[in-house]
């Protein structure tokens, strides 16, 4: 195995990825020393499809944080990784048969999300009676109901989960435990519009109606993801376990019903930066552009944002210009990440770093132009370089496309057919 290269003292070739080591140990400590302090009985699981760098999952594995992952690729990949089975929470709904079937006889904690994950259970129920098998069940409820406003569907409602209120969370209920499964957890992940604690109160409290109502003793709740994370902002990881504990605590017995957890960008958006060097400048009527060898399909890759970004710049200019529009490399005009206004004129080799741009980036970054970025971890007297920039080579891996001696294809000969209406 390669080893790392390091950069003492140095800041990185650009671009680059950056994770800020002190920062991100101190985010994980965060969020467990809240659920230490209000539900010890707990686990804090860390959302892979947030950012799966393997060195990031490798980071949380070393700390002790499970692995939170939604597909079989995932779940594959915490294997790789060095994860047991026994540390995975396995959610989503696109979990196929035969990982499924392996993750119950090894012992994942699995929250159902799908009829027919509900009947391969069942199926492998009644293949092995002797084992007993534990899973939880993913509800649909209404978060527009109970928070207006915050449901990223609006009224048209959510597609995950099985509805309790229609009947169909009852019925998986009855089919799992008629086959001999035990009906250990629930799942309540909603995705909000907003980190506000009344979203996590209101899911408490569903979960809470549904214990009560249907006299259910459970192994654990898993509360999901989605929370607020910033170094000094509210709420905070504490205020988000209180809240809960204070809804739940009078239906459950805390020692014995586990906490889950799943954050992601709470977690990892802080701590990671964007490194960039200006490549050119030019002067178009009172505005600079300056084009950089960023983009934002690196750091906003679903140009969304609407908030500006938080920058620094080391430049050797010192003339004010009144308004720089920073652009990225790409040959698209809105790819633009920010505007500098009545600061010092930028100019070619100047460097501008990008802050708290870890959560989504990396996960949904494009090869559109250019290809992965380098990635960096910074330590208190060190930079490590933990992912080499992707280049042609690694677009090229397998050379599949080269050599048709073995398949007997010749590559000349392939055609697309023509489409006929």
């Amino acid at each position: 195995m390669q080893r790392p290269r390091q950069f003492p003292g140095m800041e990185p070739p650009t671009p680059a990825f950056v994770i800020d080591v002190p920062v991100l140990e101190s985010f994980v400590r965060r969020f467990e020393s809240a659920l230490d302090k209000h539900w010890p009985n707990s686990i804090l699981s860390y959302s892979f499809k947030t950012n799966s760098l393997p060195w990031l999952i490798s980071f949380m594995r070393d700390r002790g944080v499970w692995a939170e992952v939604v597909s079989d690729t995932e779940y594959e990949l915490a294997l790789a990784l060095g994860y047991a089975p026994e540390q995975i929470v396995y959610n989503g709904p696109i979990k196929s048969r035969e990982r499924l079937r392996a993750a119950l006889r090894e012992g994942s904690i699995i929250n159902l999300d799908a009829k027919r994950e509900v009947a391969w259970t069942v199926e492998l129920a009644r293949e092995m009676p002797e084992q007993e098998f534990k899973v939880g069940l993913r509800v649909n409820w209404d978060l527009e109901e109970r928070c207006p406003g915050e449901s990223t569907t609006g009224s048209e409602g959510s597609r995950f989960g099985f509805n309790a209120e229609n009947g169909e969370f009852d019925q998986m209920v009855s089919e799992l435990v008629a086959a001999g499964v035990r009906v250990s957890g629930v799942h309540m992940h909603r995705n909000s519009r907003s980190q506000t604690l009344e979203v996590y109160r209101a899911s408490a409290t569903v979960a809470a109606e549904l214990i009560e109502s249907r006299g259910m003793e459970l192994d654990w709740i898993d509360i999901g993801g989605g929370f607020f994370g910033s170094v000094d902002g509210a709420p905070t990881f504490d205020d988000y376990v209180s809240a809960i504990k204070e809804v739940l605590a009078p239906v459950v017995d805390i020692g014995r019903t586990c906490l889950i957890v799943e954050p992601g960008g709470s977690l990892v958006a802080v701590p990671f930066q964007f490194h960039s060097s200006v490549l050119d400048v030019k002067d178009v009527g009172d505005t600079r552009f300056v084009v950089t060898d960023a983009s934002r399909t690196n750091i906003d890759p679903l140009f969304r944002r609407r908030r500006p970004f938080e920058v620094s710049v080391d430049t050797r200019g010192t003339s004010p210009r009144a308004r720089q529009v920073i652009s990225g490399f790409t040959c698209m005009e809105d790819d633009r990440l920010t505007t500098l206004r009545d600061a010092p004129a930028l100019e070619v080799g100047d460097r501008i770093v990008f802050y708290k741009v870890g959560g989504y980036t990396m996960s949904y970054q494009s090869l559109f132009i250019e290809y992965l970025p380098a990635v960096f971890v910074r330590t208190e007297d060190c930079l490590t370089q933990v992912r080499e920039k992707w280049g042609v080579e690694e677009m090229l891996q397998g050379n599949w496309w080269g050599d048709t001696a073995e398949t007997g294809v010749e590559a000349a000969t392939l055609r697309v057919p023509a489409f006929r209406s």
